[in-house]
């Protein structure tokens, strides 16, 4: 009776024969690993320090003399790299990812409402300018015959409006960006975003101030346009020292409100760096 009921060790079992026989469950093919939806966060903070960086180069760059031009090209890498930034932390699983998506759309349609604006608005103008030209006289006139002409002095009120209507787009795009830095200053627990978004919106209201101060100026005459010879025909290879060539006291001023919207922007700069690196570390 035992023999019968007791099985042999070594005789296979039904569920090994099975699987020998391929009757038994498959291996599954193996797959590729899928890529979390959060990975979008560390290259987001890694493009939003990238930016910061250039942005506090290109800044610290506009004080040097014929080297400010390197501050411009600077400044537009930066500007592509927040947009690229913004729309990737987006993707993360942070909680304010939609915000952050809708900061880089933000940027990217005050770029384009400037530009349509600035490109219209100076064609009109332009168009009252040259048909205006004539009453200079019958032989072409030069360069600073122009700028001194009371055609041209007629025509700053209206560059003043296409500019200031060109920039409200990029000032509400700027005032997304503030906003944003401190609500991904609470998710990412960096102190520092918030301060440099307190700093970057006193460089707001300062610029706006600042044009607000250069238009009136303008306007009544304080300061005018420099032509060739005073500016030495290398005006824009000076920097800001180009302010300069505006006679009397009113070219002083500008100077000194462009250093200090630049020792804004690169300690604002320099905040949200050490902010968005201490994120990335932590």
């Amino acid at each position: 009776m035992s023999s019968r009921t007791n099985r042999n060790p070594e005789q296979p079992s039904d569920a090994g024969f099975r699987q020998r026989r391929g009757f038994g469950p498959q291996a599954r093919p193996a797959q590729a690993p899928v890529v979390p939806v959060s990975d979008q966060r560390p290259r987001g903070l890694a493009n939003l320090k990238w930016s910061f960086l250039f942005f506090m180069v290109g800044g610290a760059l506009t004080f040097a003399p014929f080297v400010g031009l390197i501050a411009g090209v600077l400044f537009i890498v930066a500007l592509i790299f927040l947009i690229v930034g913004w729309r990737n932390l987006g993707r993360s699983t942070l909680a304010e990812a939609p915000r952050y998506k809708s900061t880089g759309s933000w940027l990217i349609y005050s770029i384009a409402i400037a530009v349509v604006v600035a490109v219209i608005g100076g064609f009109l103008v332009s168009i009252q300018f040259v048909s205006a030209v004539p009453a200079l006289g019958s032989t072409p006139p030069s360069l600073q015959a122009i700028y001194q002409s009371q055609a041209f002095r007629n025509l700053e009120s209206e560059f003043i409006a296409v500019a200031a209507a060109a920039y409200i787009a990029p000032l509400l795009a700027w005032y997304r960006v503030i906003t944003s830095l401190r609500r991904l200053a609470d998710q990412v627990s960096q102190p520092r975003l918030r301060t440099a978004g307190w700093l970057f919106l006193t460089l707001a209201v300062f610029g706006l101030g600042s044009f607000a101060v250069f238009s009136a100026m303008l306007y009544t005459g304080v300061i005018s346009f420099p032509t060739p010879t005073t500016a030495g025909g290398l005006g824009v290879f000076y920097g800001p020292y180009y302010y300069l060539s505006f006679f009397g006291y009113g070219g002083v001023v500008i100077l000194a409100i462009t250093f200090v919207a630049d020792g804004l922007l690169v300690l604002a700069s320099y905040m949200c760096y050490r902010g968005v690196k201490g994120a990335l570390q932590g």
